[in-house]
């Protein structure tokens, strides 16, 4: 008897845990339904940050291919020593993403050369010549330390957003160093009136926006102001606002 009492239990726990679940998807998603935006087949390929894998840039995805604003296209996994593979999910149209996901994910320069290795991969199989970059946290100082390199690049970036990321050392010689100018959205949190999102001070994030307008560049910047559930740095690449954000940023809001 106690132990069927026990499955019961353990059974509306669960069943609990399903609606929550349930109900708490719909609720992110609702913000995004309401919403279209214009198609391009040009890709946006995410990059997490430290530590992070998959984890901070698939939510992106779900979220947004959920909500029919953008495509699955592929997921490309870079090994330790730099070699590429790639799953096709669809063909790269209709706002189509592109996940990369570092097996050393804790290496920001070494994975800012894998990611030149990408882009060559990306232009040569699947014949991207644009994309945009959307970066959390390191994720955007790879990107940022690939673009300035002094390298080719096959392929040609159309928008750039960055998420919560810091860019320590650079300076108005090293922004001249990026291969054209491009739209920049750069998205910082602030935990209540705290100095930051909690990984990061707000001050830090904010420096970048000042730096490219003393530059003569003009980046769009966006503050997630709110508890640590919102705002907080590891939230941020959850937050329905972003994702909001994002996409107006990326592909412009049909009225």
């Amino acid at each position: 008897m106690r132990h069927n009492k026990i499955i019961k239990i353990m059974a509306v726990i669960s069943a609990t845990l399903i609606v929550c679940l349930g109900t708490y998807w719909q609720h992110r998603l609702m913000p995004l339904k309401k919403v279209q935006v214009n198609q391009t087949s040009i890709p946006t390929i995410f990059v997490g940050g430290d530590y992070a894998r998959a984890f901070s840039t698939a939510g992106f995805v779900h979220r947004l291919t959920a909500a029919h604003l953008m495509t699955k296209g592929l997921i490309v996994h870079v090994s330790q020593s730099g070699h590429v593979s790639v799953q096709q999910f669809a063909p790269l149209k209709a706002n189509p993403t592109i996940q990369v996901i570092f097996a050393d994910n804790h290496h920001a320069k070494r994975q800012a050369r894998q990611f030149a290795t990408v882009i060559a991969v990306l232009a040569k199989r699947y014949h991207v010549t644009r994309y945009n970059a959307v970066g959390h946290s390191s994720g955007g100082n790879i990107i940022f330390d690939y673009l300035t390199a002094n390298i080719d690049h096959p392929a040609k970036i159309n928008k750039f957003v960055t998420i919560g990321s810091t860019y320590p050392g650079v300076t108005r010689k090293t922004i001249q160093q990026l291969p054209t100018r491009f739209p920049v959205l750069n998205i910082g949190g602030q935990i209540w009136q705290t100095t930051g999102d909690g990984g990061v001070k707000l001050d830090d994030v904010l420096k970048f926006s000042q730096q490219l307008r003393a530059a003569g560049w003009h980046p769009q910047t966006t503050i997630i102001h709110g508890s640590p559930l919102t705002a907080e740095h590891s939230m941020l690449h959850i937050n329905p606002q972003v994702d909001l954000r994002l996409i107006q940023f990326l592909y412009g809001v049909i009225n």
